[in-house]
């Protein structure tokens, strides 16, 4: 690996640590609480950046397949570490752990990373891998974490209720249609998708001013830790193999934005979920930034590996 990327790479995720600190701030001395930003995120600006995702998309070949592949193995890597997560807490941290071991930091930490190491042709690829996993969050994630403080069928009940859900099928079923979008209603979601990234990072800043003592939960960094960056890895690893030998759905291209989605950190949304619940939202915070920081040493390495 070469030192520009691993420059390039860095000097990109800057502005999202310095909206970190930025929540930092509001959190410890502006009184600001991360619960009010979580609802502002979960079910405004989540559902804005869905819908325009899934609006104007180029759903067609391979890459109509992969967001419901990418979806369908969040599930399943979710729904198999919820069991093993449970064997360890019963306080909310197992639900916590389920719903960060089935996705990741895909947009605003994936899509910068694929364009510094494989450039703009990246794009379309990388794209798609995360319409994929912010369909996991908004549906099946979203329940996973809804089952922390309800029963089945009342879990059932939040997921049709969130505006996420139906963003996600109403922009697909529009861009499949040819239904062309009013100009106001897009201009509305262009606005308000803006605002994901910045709210979505200070959330972490203000999990983080939170913690009082910087003591790590050995155990939920550990677990989310070995699903996020050793799992999906192996299994990116395993389909690249497949794929080369056997499948010739995708080329260089695709197989090295797999693998870096594959590395991206724990997704910063975890933050927004456990704070709006209550659930350890310093532990998620600290997790989260931690795995940050090891995937700018992991991803290069593995990447220059294997990429």
């Amino acid at each position: 690996m070469t030192l520009p990327f691993d420059t390039a790479l860095a000097m990109k995720l800057v502005p999202l640590y310095l909206l970190v600190g930025i929540g930092f701030l509001l959190g410890r001395f502006g009184e600001v609480r991360g619960q009010d930003l979580g609802r502002l995120a979960l079910f405004v600006l989540s559902p804005a950046v869905v819908f325009k995702g899934f609006a104007t998309a180029d759903l067609k070949g391979a890459l109509l397949v992969l967001p419901f592949a990418v979806f369908g193995l969040c599930s399943g890597v979710a729904l198999l570490t919820a069991p093993a997560a449970g064997r360890f807490w019963r306080d909310g941290r197992e639900r916590i752990a389920a719903f960060t071991g089935g996705t990741g930091n895909t947009g605003f930490f994936g899509i910068p990373a694929c364009l510094a190491l494989v450039g703009p042709e990246a794009l379309p690829t990388v794209v798609m891998v995360s319409f994929g996993a912010t369909a996991y969050e908004n549906s099946v994630g979203f329940y996973t974490v809804a089952r922390a403080e309800a029963s089945v069928g009342r879990a059932v009940l939040r997921v049709l209720k969130y505006p996420g859900l139906h963003a996600c099928w109403l922009g697909a079923a529009l861009n499949l249609s040819g239904t062309k979008v009013p100009p106001a209603v897009t201009q509305t979601v262009d606005i308000l998708s803006g605002g994901f990234v910045p709210v979505g990072m200070m959330i972490v800043g203000l999990g983080l001013a939170q913690v009082r003592s910087l003591r790590l939960d050995l155990g939920f960094t550990a677990l989310t830790f070995a699903v996020k960056f050793g799992l999906w890895p192996a299994l990116a690893l395993g389909f690249i193999w497949l794929d080369r030998a056997w499948l010739h759905i995708f080329g260089r291209v695709g197989h090295q934005v797999l693998l870096i989605e594959s590395l991206v950190p724990l997704a910063a949304v975890t933050v927004v979920h456990a704070s709006l619940r209550n659930i350890h939202p310093d532990r998620a915070a600290i997790a989260v930034a931690a795995s940050t920081l090891f995937a700018l040493v992991w991803l290069p390495v593995v990447f220059s590996r294997f990429g």
